[in-house]
């Protein structure tokens, strides 16, 4: 039976895949089991790296090794330098020099070949899965291929070849990667394919059963539930723990808001946030004029996207989301214009930057102050500035919120208060929920 060479599949720059990555944010966990299951498919971790920018490396090295075609090996022997010289290479825990505290562990080249391996897996075959998606009307039977040599697992062995249609529940939990190392892949038929494998279809109705398992060896180890298939009379096959989702699918459906949010939050509540990034130096006379009308202001937020007052732009950010840009930014809900409000209007025309090139993208659910118990899930772009001759510092921030038609915004302003330690703490306020996006 033919079986996907996962080496080879790695080295084409499938989009896909790289979508999978690029769209994921980030979430800081010592443990692997601090960021659990299906939150690994919106966020990217890797257990006891607890600095934003080592993560940040990390994922850039993965999202290189797919448009690029490095092998396992290339993509250690990229990373290594950088790391050595971030201090993170070794297989001792990394700690503060000044303060002795412990921050996170090491990376060495066994570490760097799991975190390759896992994620090229997840990625490649959440990439298969929104493709199979997309055919299914043409091929709705899936097929099980597990790599059949040594290596495999008996259990994983057991599911090779099995078709399943491509709504039976069995691929909610059981859609690879199954594992860490797991090398198993998916097929999709047409009705001639699988009459021509002479295979029978299968169904998991009354076959599937959760069941608690521990996480490790450990004496005294958490349990975790996973899925299990009855694959023939009292023998089974179940993912690891941890492994107990479709990245794929996960990857597809929308954020949930509380109290069943599944929204990971990046920093851990009093967790030190990272430095800002270095402050993006603009001309003096990027900043308009005081005293003009707010239409005026509106309008030189709007003219960097190509919109006016009267054409919306839909504009497609640095993760791929499209964003709605319009004069709704600067109204409010009865049409007044806000442009100006607490002395933003000068600084428009460079706040625009904080949607086109931002520092860092966060998302969180905050509940309406219209309607109790009804939640918005927000978007904040945010980004910091230097006025070149003035050494004045702007701390610039946007906010979108998800609804029917999309990201729509809502306003756009800048961080205002007496001092610069109270700006830039405003700033940190809104450093809060979910990290999607950091510029390196």
């Amino acid at each position: 039976m033919p079986t996907p060479d996962l080496s080879y599949a790695v080295t084409l720059p499938p989009a896909a895949a790289i979508a999978y990555l690029e769209g994921k944010g980030y979430a800081i966990g010592f443990s692997w089991l601090d960021v659990w299951q299906d939150a690994h498919a919106k966020a990217f971790t890797a257990a006891g790296v607890m600095k934003i920018d080592i993560l940040s490396d990390l994922k850039s090295g993965l999202v290189s090794a797919l448009q690029s075609g490095w092998t396992r090996q290339d993509f250690i022997q990229q990373l290594t330098p950088l790391l050595q010289r971030k201090g993170w290479w070794g297989a001792h825990a990394q700690t503060d020099p000044e303060t002795g505290e412990m921050f996170g562990k090491g990376l060495t080249p066994r570490r760097l070949a799991t975190i390759f391996d896992t994620n090229m897996q997840a990625a490649y075959m959440a990439g298969r899965y929104k493709a199979f998606l997309a055919n299914v009307a043409d091929r709705p039977y899936w097929m099980y291929v597990a790599i059949m040599d040594r290596r495999t697992r008996p259990a994983h062995a057991a599911m090779n070849g099995r078709v399943f249609r491509h709504d039976d529940p069995i691929w909610d939990t059981c859609f690879p990667p199954n594992g860490f190392r797991c090398r198993c892949s998916v097929r999709a038929l047409d009705s001639d394919g699988l009459k021509s494998s002479g295979i029978d279809l299968s169904s998991s109705q009354g076959r599937l059963s959760d069941i608690q398992v521990p996480t490790s060896r450990k004496p005294g180890a958490p349990v975790a539930t996973v899925t299990r298939f009855e694959v023939a009379p009292k023998k089974y096959f179940a993912p690891d723990p941890g492994w107990n989702y479709n990245p794929g699918k996960v990857a597809l459906r929308p954020f949930v808001p509380p109290p069943l949010d599944d929204l990971p939050r990046t920093f851990a509540p009093g967790m030190a946030l990272p430095d800002l990034p270095v402050p993006t130096r603009v001309a003096a006379d990027r900043v308009l004029a005081s005293g003009l009308p707010p239409e005026d202001y509106a309008r030189s937020f709007l003219a960097v996207f190509g919109a006016a007052l009267d054409k919306s732009v839909v504009f497609e950010d640095v993760t791929g989301a499209p964003v709605v840009i319009d004069q709704a930014l600067f109204q409010d809900g009865a049409g007044n214009w806000k442009a100006d409000k607490r002395g933003r209007g000068p600084y428009l025309a460079i706040l625009a930057d904080t949607i086109k090139a931002p520092d860092e993208i966060w998302l969180r659910w905050e509940e309406s102050r219209a309607r109790a118990g009804s939640w918005l899930l927000k978007r904040r772009y945010l980004k910091t500035f230097e006025i070149i001759e003035r050494g004045q510092k702007v701390y610039g921030i946007s906010a979108f919120e998800l609804g029917n038609n999309g990201w729509s915004g809502s306003t756009v302003f800048h961080a205002d208060a007496n001092s610069e330690a109270k700006r830039q703490a405003y700033l940190n306020a809104q450093r809060d929920g979910f990290l999607l996006y950091r510029n390196r």
